[in-house]
């Protein structure tokens, strides 16, 4: 820079490329403090990994809480070594899609590249380097000039710069909303996934018990048909049940098999590897008032939360859209080559003898400086107002959209609540009254019948009432858990994060 203001740029090219140096580094702040906040975002999600997943567990597949003074100083961030190859757990399961899933991991690179948009947005654009060479020069007292070499810069005003910056550093903490949604939707699938193989086994094992059942009462009619006192009809009806389970243990069987592909799916591994069954679990009790609920979706849910983002970058964007009345400068530097030439030699005056004085610069051809300066001038007022016009519009649209967002979050949170506490009725009902009347009827149905007395007919809709009954109970079950999946990903975290 001295250098230029020694060739002759003077102190007005001294105080222009000082500005120019200005408005280059009035982004660095801001392009420092968005690397920061990426990096502070990411870090904690992988720190808050393993133990938030703790809390999205049923009551017994949670672990026991620990003392703070019990706890070990490190959390494990990701799962076991041979969980990574082979887990066992739902735990294992959440912690291996989410360290797996590519569907999160395209989230976090998005997230990556909005936020590479911070420092391009803030920074001037390219230097223009111009070059002019003229077919005949242009004579001058100091020489002929054949050649111009000049160098362009548009300066931006900062506020301009500052906006767009801010623009972009609001649609990247969209994106680590887009993010953290991604990851509750992928922990929601596989807690979904989980609880519908859980049903599916318990199915399955009914059904292989019931199987053993109905071979016990194909023996027992047999009997009543060989004493005389019950026809083949029992035997044979008996017999139809039994199909009529192994028919429904393949259609079972082939499902299992589409859910195992689906959930390795969400794990990223090859759709033939073998899910172990679930684990038995407790009824999930959901103590959480409806109000206190959709008021921690409000701070917590990333649709909401990523609709704030976007009003304030819709805001930034009106802001930045009012700017252009402001004009844009240009500055630069031209070097212009002059070639020495024979300078003109006027004839002696004829009376003197003497020759007149005469101009010798064309003989040294010093080369020529020249600082430029220009600027838009933004007269096309209609072309302005359109722009801000249409940020308004965006603005305003941004906050009808976070109005509907939220509206449609408090219904998924009111209609998932509602659920988990039907299904948890309803798994007690089952539990503690309906199967074991149920259980009791069959019993005293078929001693009845093994007497000789009752009605076979009457002892096979016994058991099928005591069957269905017994599945429906495990598919509330798991239900409810899938009802709370639907909660927790409406609400942004887990009912133990929200104080279950």
């Amino acid at each position: 820079m001295d250098k230029l203001c020694r060739k002759g740029a003077g102190s007005a090219g001294c105080l222009l490329a000082f500005g120019a140096v200005w408005l280059v580094g009035s982004g660095c702040a801001l392009n420092q403090s968005a690397a920061e906040d990426m990096a502070t975002a990411i870090a904690r999600y992988e720190r808050d990994r393993a133990t938030a997943v703790r809390d999205y567990l049923p009551e017994r597949l949670r672990p026991a809480r620990q003392s703070a003074a019990s706890q070990p100083a490190v959390a494990p961030a990701v799962p076991r070594e041979d969980a990574a190859v082979d887990p066992q757990s739902l735990r294992e399961y959440i912690l291996v899609a989410l360290r797996d899933n590519p569907e999160i991991r395209a989230a976090e690179e998005t997230v990556r590249a909005r936020y590479a948009r911070v420092p391009q947005v803030t920074a001037l654009p390219d230097p223009m380097l111009t070059t002019k060479t003229l077919i005949e020069p242009v004579r001058t007292a100091e020489g002929d000039n054949y050649f111009i070499l000049g160098i362009q810069q548009r300066l931006l005003i900062p506020e301009k710069l500052d906006r767009a910056g801010r623009i972009a550093w609001q649609e990247a903490r969209m994106g680590l909303e887009d993010l953290q949604r991604t990851r509750l939707a992928v922990i929601g699938d596989v807690k979904r996934a989980y609880f519908r193989l859980y049903t599916i086994d318990k199915t399955i094992e009914i059904d292989l018990a019931n199987q053993d059942l109905l071979r016990g009462l194909i023996d027992a009619a047999r009997a009543q048909v060989v004493a005389g006192r019950r026809s083949q009809d029992d035997v044979l009806r008996a017999q139809v049940e039994l199909y009529n389970l192994e028919s429904k243990l393949i259609e079972l069987r082939q499902t299992r098999q589409t859910i195992t592909a689906e959930f390795n799916r969400l794990l990223n591994r090859s759709p033939g590897q073998e899910i172990a069954a679930p684990a038995d679990f407790d009824p999930r009790t959901v103590a959480h008032q409806l109000e206190h609920l959709i008021d921690t979706a409000v701070q917590r849910n990333p649709d909401l939360l990523r609709l704030r983002e976007q009003i304030a970058r819709d805001t930034e964007a009106v802001e930045l859209a009012r700017l252009a009345y402001w004009p844009d400068f240009t500055v630069g530097l031209e070097w212009m080559q002059m070639d020495a030439r024979g300078g003109f030699v006027p004839p002696p005056n004829p009376q003197t003898g003497i020759r007149p004085p005469r101009s010798r610069l064309s003989e040294s051809g010093s080369d020529n400086w020249a600082i430029t300066l220009g600027l838009n001038i933004p007269i096309w007022f209609e072309k302005i107002e359109g722009g801000i016009r249409e940020a308004r519009a965006r603005l305003r649209s941004s906050q009808q959209q976070l109005a509907g967002t939220r509206n449609r979050v408090n219904f998924r949170i009111e209609d998932a609540l509602a659920r988990v506490r039907a299904q948890r009725e309803l798994a007690e009902l089952f539990d503690k009254t309906i199967i074991p009347q149920a259980r009791q009827a069959y019993e005293v149905s078929r001693t009845t019948y093994s007497a000789g007395r009752g009605d076979f007919l009457f002892v096979i809709d016994n058991w099928q009432k005591w069957l269905a009954f017994t599945i429906q109970y495990h598919v509330a079950l798991g239900e409810l858990e899938r009802s709370v999946a639907d909660l927790e990903e409406a609400l942004g975290l887990s009912l133990g994060e929200a104080g279950a």
